[in-house]
């Protein structure tokens, strides 16, 4: 007899109905704007402190191109989060009005603002159709 069979004897029936039932939260869009809303948020605050923690620190760094590669790294997750929201799924649709907060939205703002920037079209437009469907909602 293994080491698992004998844990096994001592499970309630409770315990094993919960290993039965296990959602995976990562494949819903709440999830997904979450994530975007995050990553660009709190680059927004932890980025500034990080550029003049290396900025102090040494001052031969080009803090420019800390801060590009920052926001490229932080952009690009970001929308990979929100990449996975189909905007033709009236689940999503309905994820998107019913999550879409003040944060969310500034956030988007802000990735629609950075791609523009580095002139990535195609990224600016799958965020502006999010952006449709948050607003006109």
């Amino acid at each position: 007899m293994g080491i698992e069979e004998i844990f096994n004897l001592f499970k309630s029936p409770e315990e094993e109905k919960d290993e039965s039932i296990q959602i995976n939260l990562s494949e819903y869009p709440a999830v997904w704007m979450g994530m975007f809303k995050k990553l660009i948020l709190n680059y927004q605050t932890f980025g500034q402190q990080l550029l003049k923690f290396f900025e102090t620190s040494d001052p031969q760094l080009d803090i420019n191109d800390i801060e590009k590669a920052g926001c490229y790294m932080v952009f690009n997750r970001a929308l990979d989060n929100l990449s996975k929201i189909e905007v033709d799924n009236s689940f999503h649709i309905e994820c998107l009005k019913f999550y879409a907060d003040v944060d969310f939205k500034k956030a988007l703002n802000l990735a629609i603002d950075y791609f523009i920037s580095e002139e990535e079209y195609e990224k600016c437009s799958y965020l502006q159709k999010i952006h449709d469907i948050v607003n006109l909602s």
